[in-house]
């Protein structure tokens, strides 16, 4: 009896692991991520239905990549400072809101363009602003600070 339960546990360790060792990624994903993202350190990767995301650091710039199941990018998501803004919106967003400061930048990037969603700060509210590549920008919502 002990040599069977010794036999079902090793199967199912062996089991788990080599079902963790599988990669959910089909070559053609894979391709295209590492032709668009040569730097990328440690990707996650997650699968929905037919879309592939990798969530990753490139060069100091945490980002989520959407991919269809042909390998084609989709969508790119990217987190940062307002270092990372191009200099045309930043010039824009800092002369329309000149007593505010840029908290963090969301830029995504997908077939309809890419779109700026700032958010900034003074010493009463937070604000959350959308600005596009020519730094037109519009109010989405304002919000009184809690941690004032």
């Amino acid at each position: 009896m002990k040599k069977i339960i010794f036999a079902a546990v090793i199967f199912l360790s062996t089991t788990a692991s080599a079902a963790s060792r599988i990669n959910p990624v089909n070559e053609k994903v894979m391709k295209t991520f590492n032709e668009v993202f040569k730097n990328a350190s440690a990707p996650a990767w997650n699968v929905s239905g037919d879309y592939y995301e990798a969530s990753f650091v490139n060069a100091s710039v945490k980002t989520r990549a959407l991919f269809d199941s042909k390998g084609r990018l989709v969508q790119t998501i990217r987190y940062y400072t307002e270092i990372g803004l191009p200099s045309n919106v930043l010039y824009k967003v800092k002369r329309a809101y000149a007593e505010k400061e840029v908290c963090g930048v969301i830029e995504t990037t997908n077939s309809s363009g890419i779109n700026y969603s700032i958010i900034l700060k003074d010493d009463k509210k937070y604000i959350h602003i959308n600005a596009d590549t020519k730094g037109e920008t519009e109010t989405v919502a304002e919000y009184v600070r809690g941690d004032k």
